[in-house]
């Protein structure tokens, strides 16, 4: 380390303009002393480094270049630290001073390489990979990684002179031949491609990758029938490789024959060493053709072959769970999502259609023990308080429900419409409470965030019926709700019933025969209906009418009460 003052350079390409840039590192004379303070500080940055204090080794390497400008290590693990931290331009400062002072180190040049490729420097990367290769010719690698960086800077000849060198060396290889190819493609010399493979194929005719790699050429190339003969080639030789099925299944879909693909498909679903991933890739494409008959059958079987062949992977049922939820098919699709759930419980959107499921098959106590359960484990997911709160709702245990509703809205929901089903919820919950007042306040910080909500509007302006309240607003509610959803029953029914409370029988009687079109089987509208003949004086029919309501509800005593009295 005794250095009488030197002045050392090192010349490389810069990569765009294609100038020189000079690294110039100066030294001086050490004498003992400076020479223990550069050995100790060296050993102590090293030490930091290891347990991942890198501020503090930074500035002990700097220390080293203080007293010792020519220390190669330090610049060398100063760079090393830089690069790691995505510093790419200190990164490079310091590799280039290592390698200046150690022209022949292969670590030295290696990092300098990989700090040049990331900065995408390529004429640059070509000169560090020019001195590795000098350095080590052995390693095949760096003449591989030399081959990549002509392509990228557009020198084809010179990539594909590397590649014949490299083939002069190891024989034609897989990886020579994608170079090749990719060169070939770019340059529109699909012939020169072919004929590469073509002779892969002809030296190696058992080995069913060639005949992948060709008929890939060929399909993306648009060449279908010359694809689907290669690979029908390969599947003679092994009929076995899934992957085979794979690519013909892509040309039958290609040429729009739909069966045709979907049988090699469920031959090539049998396999377990295929990918489970690949799988559901392909059956998630058939969801943009749903609902088409067809497409849910595909989708369906093989998602059920899914699930014999990977028993143990929750993917599998969540995805038949899934195309089961999309046919609509919901007591099945719960059992699925069941299963994949005693598989992995740490799948939130697995819970999530379970729980939604559930509700949609009225079974409330199940979504309230499983909301429950899935708050345990997603605490920060607030659909899942407002699912819950559904639940409680539908058991009537209505305190229980405003209080999940009320930890909904302690999140930062985006979503108006969301943030306006939970205030209609809420007051529906206030309502049944009797709870009025804040009822109304609920109902209409829902109609604020989203004045069209017709769920909304049509619960609003009922309840306010029942209680004969604000008649005039209700009707505008619940005519504006059947404005923006036609021919729906429940909506008309309501309006109906507001429009008899305010003794409109004639527009009354108008609105309900409309809501028993659309709806013939509601015990509530056969009482509303009998009330409103009743009160047109249509005694005789008005009793037809309650006696439907209670063929339907044969509990209620008060439409029981109606028939007796004829009124």
């Amino acid at each position: 380390m005794m250095l009488i003052a030197i002045s050392i350079s090192s010349y490389a390409q810069k990569g765009k303009n294609n100038k020189q840039e000079v690294v110039i590192v100066s030294g001086q004379l050490l004498n003992s002393k400076d020479s223990a303070q550069v050995k100790e500080y060296f050993y102590a940055g090293l030490r930091e480094k290891v347990v991942q204090n890198q501020t503090l080794a930074i500035d002990y390497f700097n220390q080293v270049l203080k007293i010792d400008p020519t220390h190669h290590f330090s610049y060398y693990e100063l760079a090393q630290i830089y690069y790691k931290q995505g510093a790419l331009k200190e990164a490079k400062e310091f590799a280039q001073k290592a390698t200046t002072l150690q022209t022949d180190n292969e670590w030295y040049w290696l990092l300098l390489a990989n700090i040049y490729g990331d900065l995408q420097d390529y004429q640059l990367l070509i000169y560090a990979l020019d001195e590795l290769i000098k350095i080590s010719p052995s390693k095949l690698d760096y003449s591989f990684e030399k081959a990549d960086a002509l392509f990228m800077l557009e020198k084809d000849d010179a990539a594909l002179l590397q590649y014949q060198n490299l083939e002069k060396q190891t024989g034609l290889s897989d990886e020579i031949l994608r170079g090749r190819q990719k060169i070939y493609i770019k340059k529109g010399e699909i012939d020169k491609a072919v004929a590469d493979l073509t002779l892969l194929i002809k030296n190696n005719p058992a080995e069913d990758r060639y005949y992948f790699f060709l008929g890939d050429l060929y399909f993306s190339n648009h060449k279908i029938a010359e694809a689907l003969a290669v690979y029908q080639q390969a599947l003679a030789i092994n009929d076995a490789n899934p992957m085979t099925r794979l690519a013909i299944a892509q040309i039958y879909d290609a040429q729009k024959k739909p069966e045709e693909s979907f049988q090699q498909l469920k031959i090539a679903f049998a396999y377990a060493d295929l990918n489970i991933d690949a799988k559901v890739k392909i059956i998630i494409k058939y969801f943009d053709e749903f609902p088409d008959a067809k497409a849910l059958f595909y989708a369906e079987t093989l998602a059920k072959i899914l699930t014999d062949v990977h028993p143990d992977n929750p993917k599998s049922f969540a995805l038949y769970g899934d195309v089961l939820f999309q046919q609509n098919n919901l007591t099945a699709a719960k059992a699925a999502y069941e299963s994949a759930l005693l598989l992995n419980n740490n799948v939130y959107e697995v819970w999530d259609q379970l729980i939604r499921v559930q509700i949609s098959l009225t079974d409330f106590a199940g979504a309230i023990k499983n909301g429950e359960e899935a708050l345990t484990l997603f605490p920060n997911q607030y659909p899942l308080y407002f699912y819950t709160s559904l639940g409680y709702s539908q058991q009537k245990q209505f305190d229980k429900a405003i209080s999940y509703l009320q930890q909904t809205l302690t999140f930062d929901i985006e979503s108006s419409e969301f943030k306006s089903q939970i205030y209609s919820s809420l007051g529906d919950a206030y309502q049944q409470q009797k709870n009025y007042k804040a009822s109304e306040t609920a109902y209409d910080d829902a109609l604020r965030l989203m004045p069209n909500n017709t769920y909304t509007l049509n619960n609003y302006a009922y309840y306010l019926s029942l209680r004969n309240e604000q008649l005039e607003k209700a009707e505008k509610m619940s005519a504006k709700s059947n404005e923006l959803e036609n021919d729906n029953a429940s909506f008309q029914d309501t309006y109906a019933w507001i429009l008899f409370k305010q003794a409109k029988f004639s527009e009354a009687k108008i609105w309900m025969e409309k809501a028993m079109k659309n709806n013939d089987d509601s015990a509530v509208q056969y009482d509303h209906f009998g009330d409103i003949l009743f009160a047109l004086g249509e005694t005789q029919n008005a009793v037809i009418q309650w006696k439907k309501a209670l063929e339907l509800a044969p509990n209620q005593l008060d439409i029981q009460s109606k028939i007796n009295k004829n009124k």
